[in-house]
């Protein structure tokens, strides 16, 4: 369980050092009115791409604080979904993980399923005038 705490610890150190790199980095960036219409996109669409990596970083973070908490109150390794432990392999490959396999796939499929109905609607949805 050690080996574990300490990857979580590992990683979460990993996700603060690279936000901060990230910040630091998108302080030195363009702005105002030095650079043209292309370095102001260019800016943009970076600025984009570091909220969205800072939104799953925070996620992975959350995840990572909820699973050394499980550590702490001796639940850790126990699937939320079935109850049933979660194998020592998947544990040391995904550490922070909340799901067994089983139920993950399960997770999964159903998302697939209610994501290929929803598609499925709404190619329907549309104006129809009956016509052939």
């Amino acid at each position: 369980m050690e080996e574990i705490k300490d990857k979580l610890l590992e990683m979460q150190k990993t996700i603060l050092n690279d936000l901060e790199s990230d910040r630091d980095k998108s302080k030195t960036a363009i702005s105002g009115d030095i650079g043209d219409d292309i370095d102001h996109a260019n800016e943009d669409r970076n600025r984009e791409l570091y909220q969205l990596l800072c939104e799953r970083d925070q996620v992975k973070l959350e995840q990572i604080h909820h699973a050394l908490d499980a550590i702490d109150a001796n639940t850790y390794g126990v699937c939320e979904d079935c109850g049933e432990k979660i194998g020592k392999k998947r544990l040391i490959a995904l550490p922070f993980t909340k799901l067994c396999v089983d139920c993950k796939n399960e997770e999964e499929r159903t998302k697939g399923i209610s994501r290929a109905t929803s598609d499925l609607s709404s190619s329907f949805s549309g104006s129809d005038t009956g016509e052939l």
